[in-house]
């Protein structure tokens, strides 16, 4: 938007990332963030900021890369990592629950969120075991789209209902602000799915 970075995009009284980093620190306890922008602009999140650790703008399976990379480093390694969009603050308080229930008897299976019908691939529960496949994928500057890497690894797609906006109306719980007329969408419905 404007060449803005869109987590810090102001949103009600807040950024859309505090929004982001509020609702996903309801699921669970501990939260990196991927960003390759300054990291001074997060330090009231008091998470660590992970850079992409591809050189040049690869997507967001750089950031899900980084993200495995630094889950292993850690001392007690985790097995998944939750990933999320910055540009999404409605997403399910259920995201993690509804995924790792889907995935829970299918070892190695990623977990990808849907909903109306449609997949959502940056919202997604990724095993930390498939960082090297990963890594060799993203070193062909071809491959980077997460859908096409997703189809190569087994998968499963769960699909979240779509939640009710202020008007009644239906309305996507993954919805994602990229426009100024977003922007107004989003704040329209705030109220019922904040």
């Amino acid at each position: 938007m404007d060449g803005r970075d869109k987590a810090m995009l102001p949103f009600g009284d807040r950024r859309l990332i505090d929004h982001v980093h509020q609702r996903l620190s309801r699921q669970v306890e501990t939260i990196a963030l991927n960003s390759n922008a300054d990291a001074g602009g997060f330090a009231n999140l008091n998470v660590p900021v992970i850079a992409d650790d591809i050189h040049g703008f690869a997507g967001p399976l750089a950031g899900i890369h980084a993200g495995m990379e630094w889950a292993a480093a850690q001392p007690l390694p985790f097995s998944h990592i939750l990933s999320v969009a910055t540009d999404t603050p409605f997403f399910p308080e259920e995201l993690l629950a509804g995924i790792s229930q889907t995935i829970l008897d299918a070892d190695g299976h990623i977990g990808i969120a849907a909903s109306g019908g449609r997949v959502h691939p940056t919202f997604g529960l990724w095993p930390v075991s498939l960082r090297s496949d990963l890594k060799h994928w993203l070193d062909d500057p071809a491959n980077r789209r997460v859908t096409t890497w997703l189809q190569r690894h087994p998968h499963r797609v769960v699909e979240f209902p779509l939640v009710k906006a202020r008007t009644g109306d239906p309305f996507d719980p993954f919805f994602n602000i990229n426009t100024p007329a977003d922007i107004a969408d989003a704040r329209q419905h705030w109220k019922t799915a904040e």
